[in-house]
Parts: C-alpha cells; sequence; structure tokens
C-alpha cells in the first residue's frame, strides 16, 4: 500500500503523500455509511407519519419503509467496516514504513547527533508520535468524515420537515463553536511546550531506567528517581496551568450542545409551533430523536479537531527527526597503508562561541600508548571525538596511515578505530554476542580469550546462562562489568587504534582496580596498536608512552610521567593534588 517511490521526497513534507489515496477512498466510504446509517431514524420518524394517517395502503406502505431502512442500515454498517479494514490495514503500513524511514535516517546520522539529541527526544518520535499519526490515519479522518455527513445528512432532513424548527435546533451551534475555538486557539498556544515537556518526561524515564543497576551498586536508591519526579511534576505543573483555563469553557461548551439542553429547547419550541398551528405534532418527532442525536457527532467533531491538532505537533517533531542531516560519505574513497595518527593543527568550537580545541598538532605512532590529561574541560574527550570522527574539526586535519579521515569510508573507519567510551551501551541480546557486535563471526574461543583478557570472564561465568544470559533479563552488570565487558568487545575487534575515553569513570572502587589491572595489560601488550588513553586519574596512565597535558584546548606539556614531574608544570601540580587528596582520604 505503500509506495517506494516517494522515499526521496523531501524530509518531513508530504508525510501522508504515500498514503492519501487509500485516506480518501475510506473516507468517500465512510461518507456512504454515514448516510445509509441514518435511514433507519428518518425511516422511523416517517414510519410514524404513515402510522397515523388514514391512508388504506398505510402497512404496505409502513413494511416499505421498515425494508429499505433495513437494507440501508446493513449496507452503511458493510461500508463502515470496510473503511474501518481500508485505514487499518494502511496505518499498518505506513506506520511501518515510518519507522524504518526514522530508523534509516538516524542510521546514518553523524554520531555527534547523537551526544547532542537526548535519548528522550528519539523515543518519543519512535513512539509517541508515530502513534499520534495512527490515530489520525485510523481513525480522525473517518470521525471528521462521519460527523460531518451526518451532521449535513441530519439538518438538510430537519430543513425538510420545517425549516422553522430547524433553524431553532440550530441555534446552539454558533455559541458551541465560538467557545471551541477559543479552547483550541489556547490549546494550539501551548501545543509547542507540550512536546518538549513529554521530551523531558521521556528522557528521564530513559535515565532512570538505564542507571537502576548503577545506582544499586553505589546504594543511592532515593537518587534514581529525583530526576523523574522532577520531569514528572513540572509536567503535572504545565499540564495543569494548561487546562485550568479551558475547564470552564469546556464544560459550558458541553451544556451548550447536551441532549438535555437539546431535548428542553426541541419540547419547549415545537409545543409553541403546535399551538400556533405551524406544524404538526408528527412533525415534532424528527426533531425529538435526529436533533437529540446531534450533540454526538459534534462532539466527535471536535475530539477529531484536537487529534488533527496534536498530529499537527507530532509532524512537525516527526519531520524534524527525518530532516536528520545524514554523514557524507567521501566521493573519492582511499586505503590508508599504516595506523599513525596525526593530528594537524586541528581547531574544533562547539557553535562557534569558545573554542575546545585550538591549533593541537600531535603524533601518535604505532605500537605507543599516548595518554590525554588534564582538568574537566580541557578538551580531552573532544580530541578523542574528533579522531572517531563523531565530529569534525573546524580547521586542520587528521590522518590516519597518510589519509584524512574525511576521505575514509565508514565503515573502514571502524574497523581501524576501536573506542571504549565512558559511557557504556550494552544491547539487550546475549553477553556474547554483545561482546562480538564489531565481530559476528568470532568463534566462542575468541570471545571467551578476549572477556579473559578484559578480566570479566569469571563473572560472566556465574550468570544463570554463562554467555547466553541475556543484558537486562537474566544478566545485570554494575557499571564496572558493564564497562569491563565493553572494553573485551574491543578487544574481539583488535582495531589497529583504539580509543579509552576515561574507561574507568563509572567504576566502584572494586570494578576500579579490575579495569585499570586489565588497562595495564593492554598497555603492556600492545605490540604494534595505536593506544590512546583519555584519563583523569593520572595513577592509570603512568606508564604511557606519551602523556599529553591539555589545558584550554592547547597542548601545555607532554612527556613520560618522570619527565613531567621533573618539569614541576601542570602535570606535577594535577599529581600532588590527586596524591594529595588519596593521602587525605587514606
Amino acid at each position: 500500500m505503500i509506495s517506494t517511490n516517494h522515499t526521496e521526497r523531501p524530509p518531513g513534507k508530504g508525510l501522508l503523500t504515500p498514503v492519501r489515496g487509500w485516506i480518501t477512498l475510506a473516507v468517500i466510504l465512510q461518507i456512504g455509511s454515514s448516510a445509509l446509517v441514518l435511514a433507519p431514524l428518518i425511516g422511523l420518524t416517517e414510519l410514524a407519519r404513515v402510522l397515523i394517517s388514514v391512508d388504506a395502503k398505510r402497512a404496505d406502505m409502513a413494511w416499505q419503509i421498515i425494508k429499505v431502512s433495513a437494507l440501508c442500515l446493513g449496507a452503511g454498517l458493510g461500508l463502515r467496516g470496510l473503511a474501518d479494514l481500508v485505514t487499518h490495514l494502511v496505518d499498518n503500513a505506513f506506520s511501518l514504513w515510518l519507522r524504518r524511514q526514522l530508523a534509516r535516517r538516524m542510521a546514518n546520522a553523524p554520531l555527534s547527533w547523537f551526544s547532542e539529541n537526548s535519548s528522550g527526544k528519539i523515543k518519543q518520535g519512535m513512539q509517541e508520535d508515530v502513534s499520534a499519526i495512527h490515530h489520525l490515519v485510523a481513525h480522525s479522518y473517518l470521525n471528521l468524515a462521519n460527523a460531518a455527513t451526518t451532521i449535513l445528512c441530519v439538518y438538510g432532513y430537519l430543513f425538510s420537515v420545517d425549516w422553522r424548527m430547524a433553524l431553532i435546533t440550530l441555534l446552539p451551534l454558533p455559541f458551541f463553536f465560538l467557545l471551541y475555538r477559543k479552547i483550541m486557539l489556547a490549546s494550539q498556544a501551548k501545543m509547542a511546550d507540550y512536546g518538549q515537556e513529554l521530551e523531558k518526561v521521556n528522557r528521564s524515564v530513559v535515565e532512570f531506567v538505564q542507571g537502576i543497576p548503577v545506582v544499586k551498586i553505589f546504594g543511592q536508591h532515593g537518587v534514581a528517581h529525583h530526576a523523574y519526579s522532577r520531569a514528572v511534576d513540572s509536567f503535572r505543573d504545565f499540564f495543569l496551568d494548561w487546562v485550568r483555563p479551558l475547564i470552564k469553557p469546556e464544560s459550558l461548551s458541553g451544556v451548550i450542545i447536551a441532549p438535555i439542553t437539546l431535548l428542553l429547547l426541541v419540547l419547549v419550541s415545537g409545543i409553541a409551533f403546535i399551538h400556533l398551528g405551524w406544524m404538526d405534532i408528527w412533525q415534532l418527532l424528527p426533531f425529538a430523536v435526529l436533533g437529540l442525536g446531534i450533540s454526538l457527532p459534534i462532539g466527535t467533531l471536535s475530539s477529531s479537531a484536537q487529534s488533527l491538532q496534536m498530529a499537527k505537533g507530532a509532524f512537525n517533531r516527526l519531520a524534524e527527526l527525518l530532516a536528520i542531516p545524514q554523514q557524507m560519505e567521501p566521493q573519492k574513497v582511499m586505503i590508508n597503508a599504516g595506523n599513525n595518527v596525526c593530528f594537524e593543527r586541528v581547531s574544533f568550537s562547539y557553535g562557534g562561541d569558545r573554542r575546545i580545541i585550538n591549533d593541537i598538532s600531535l603524533t601518535l605512532e604505532p605500537g605507543s600508548v599516548t595518554a590525554l590529561v588534564g582538568a574537566s574541560g580541557a578538551g580531552k574527550s573532544t580530541l578523542a571525538k574528533l579522531l572517531l570522527r563523531f565530529i569534525s574539526p573546524d580547521s586542520g586535519g587528521i590522518t590516519l596511515g597518510g589519509v584524512d579521515l574525511r576521505q575514509i569510508a565508514s565503515k573502514r573507519l571502524y574497523q581501524q578505530v576501536g573506542c571504549v567510551f565512558q559511557d557504556v551501551r550494552l544491547l539487550r541480546m546475549s553477553i556474547r554476542d554483545n561482546i562480538a557486535l564489531g565481530r559476528p563471526q568470532a568463534t566462542d574461543q575468541q570471545v571467551m580469550a578476549a572477556a579473559q583478557a578484559a578480566n570479566i570472564h569469571q563473572r560472566i561465568l556465574q550468570l544463570p546462562r554463562g554467555y547466553q544470559s541475556i543484558y537486562g533479563e537474566d544478566a545485570c552488570l554494575s557499571g564496572g562489568e558493564a564497562q569491563r565487558l565493553s572494553i573485551a568487545r574491543a578487544l574481539l575487534l583488535d582495531p589497529p587504534v583504539l580509543v579509552l575515553d576515561e574507561a574507568t569513570a563509572q567504576a566502584d572502587a572494586e570494578s576500579e582496580t579490575a579495569i585499570q589491572d586489565t588497562l595495564s595489560q593492554l598497555i603492556s601488550q600492545h605490540g604494534q596498536r595505536v593506544l590512546l588513553v583519555v584519563a583523569h586519574r593520572l595513577a592509570t596512565v603512568m606508564n604511557a608512552d606519551n602523556i599529553v597535558v591539555l589545558a584550554d584546548g592547547c597542548i601545555a606539556e607532554q612527556g613520560t610521567h618522570t619527565q613531567l614531574l621533573m618539569q614541576n608544570g601542570e602535570y606535577a601540580r594535577l599529581w600532588q593534588s590527586q596524591y594529595a587528596q588519596t593521602q587525605e582520604e587514606i
């Protein structure tokens, strides 16, 4: 039902174009259904008129009305079922197509996009916003068609019975629509804020769930839900501020078109008209039967308008996700010959406001370990992200084996450059598959060897199903254990260049010791690998071949641990600060 010819149109524009024809067909079916389903109600009033008449053939006429009404009712229900079937089949196909489009855009997005956008925003787009589109495609258009057709048919028939009485039943509608217009304008003004508040809640939910294992390790059970509670409280306050001013007009609008209000209006006006001789008593029946039921389609019309407004906000957010910039692959792909890394006068700034990296030149030789140290905000992680091509330098260049990173295809680049993040991400799959993520063809022996090298093998064997335990189900790991699993993944990939970004940042004391032992073995057995270690704790990189000290985005000094201590500069100050702190804790 979804044409693939539409996949290359501008992202986010004309999202419904692939299914617009099917929706139009369903609306036409619904219009026919709504008109036919009204036939029994109209037939009821005609039946009453025939039965109270003195016509000799009234019995035959009555049965004819009943047969026609039953036939119209059956046909109407059949058309309604067909319309529902069309919209739900279309919605299923469209939702699948939309999610695939979103997944494709995200799969080809620059890695920097994910660090700049929250997981809550992605969750909202993939779930809540797609669900809002589901209601629009599967229900809202049919509800609007049903309500509009019912109103037009009912009032058309009522005007044919008595135009004066029909005008009386129309009197509440202008007041209702004036109030509802006020409600819709107030809602529309808050719709953008609604999306932002919902994103905060989604982000806090994701962070809360992901942080539970680490929080439990540290015993800070109360801290875990504070951010979630704040986000929920903020959403509650926003929602109450939004709906409080709308309660009075919404209640008043409901009273205006309530069945009891319409019944009172019809009876008072009808009795007066009969008393004046303007209409017969049987003519009051259609206004009592059809006039009272008009409140339901009017209410449906208003709720469908709200759904359209919600869908509009969802469309805007989905359009933003579908407009994610795509990672550009080099037009002329080059193959590097070697794994030496050179930063050549590299500068970088976020948004152009403040330079994080300023004119840095640095060479990482094969078989060497280079450590990046410095105070928080000095640019350590940013320099590592530049090497991983998560972000691109404002000026200068970075080469791998003599080839600029921008000229290396992404697939090859990430086979050449591996990384272990401080913020570990494991997938809901077996522990074995998590380790073999970058090298799925690896044997079980190779996976276990990597786990042993990362000092996590024994912990895996303690899990209910060992390496087949599913992370998030029967495999619950602490932050430090997850970090070691991430190191095992990198070791199994065995890339020529390996970046370790604050590998002990998420670990508790016991896990930190195990990770440091792992890193010490890794450093001592690096062979011809280029190893770049971003470290906060200087003791973890004492044996590095070259320790680069960053300050304000520049290289303040570099050398071995002994050389830097003898210079009595920034490194010595950082070492003394950490050593003194350790001594004080002891």
